[in-house]
């Protein structure tokens, strides 16, 4: 029988890696199955929160909640634009609808910095830039009517604080190995055996003297990448000599 045997067809909880990581960390402590929730808990937080990683786990992209600016209004609680307790990561880009109240046209603003609008006399028109400021989201130029926008985020990654083993891991069965893995690391660190931690942790993300053998994770083969790979690959024409079977 496996050890890793998930909750559904297509649903992992984080209490289904848990004998794993435990096997892995060699049973060492009588505490593990307390401990283990945790360590995979932080390394799924790590992992999913990386910048680096920003663009591979487009399972925690999602849409924020329209919601209508304020005329004459340049700055706004981000709060006001995000699903109720959903933690944002990175706003990915803001949508705004140019023909209110219809609201059939939309594009994409452009990112900007609150330095660059402060440079300027406010004025009054359809925005065409955004910014952050701490937790306020503003727009340049400031609206002149009561637009609607809308939000693509990034969220942080769903835990269930009060049943922690019972949390639905997100990203693909494909990552649930690092995610062993990374626990693992994450135990061995806690038993102060710093030196099993190093070895996984090359295991994980390769080791700088020889970048020939990348670690687990760079072999990851994104939904985005293959998604790509079939639609940009260039085709290639195929000359042949005038002599070709001549």
């Amino acid at each position: 029988m496996p050890v890793l045997q998930p909750t559904g067809l297509y649903t992992w909880l984080i209490n289904d890696l848990l004998n794993e990581v435990i096997i892995r960390a060699e049973n060492k402590t009588s505490d593990a199955l307390t401990r283990a929730p945790i360590w995979v808990r932080d390394s799924l937080l790590e992992i999913t929160s990386d910048p680096d990683f920003r663009n591979e786990f487009d399972q925690l992209e999602l849409y924020g909640v329209p919601y209508t600016l304020t005329p004459q209004q340049q700055e706004y609680m981000e709060s006001n634009l995000l699903p109720s307790a959903t933690a944002n990561v990175a706003t990915l880009d803001i949508l705004i609808w140019q023909d209110p109240p219809t609201n059939s046209i939309r594009r994409k603003l452009m990112q900007s910095h609150y330095q660059k609008a402060d440079n300027f006399q406010p004025t009054f028109s359809l925005p065409t830039e955004w910014y952050r400021f701490s937790n306020l989201i503003g727009f340049t130029p400031v609206p002149d009517k009561a637009y609607q926008i809308q939000t693509r985020m990034l969220q942080q990654h769903p835990i269930n604080d009060a049943n922690l083993p019972q949390t639905q891991i997100l990203i693909p069965r494909d990552w649930n190995e690092i995610l062993i893995w990374a626990a693992v690391e994450r135990a061995f660190m806690e038993y102060l055996e710093y030196e099993k931690a190093q070895k996984v942790h090359i295991l994980l993300y390769g080791d700088p003297k020889h970048p020939d053998r990348p670690g687990l994770i760079e072999g990851r083969k994104k939904r985005r990448e293959m998604e790509n790979h079939r639609t940009e690959s260039p085709l290639r024409p195929v000359y042949r000599s005038i002599c070709f079977k001549a």
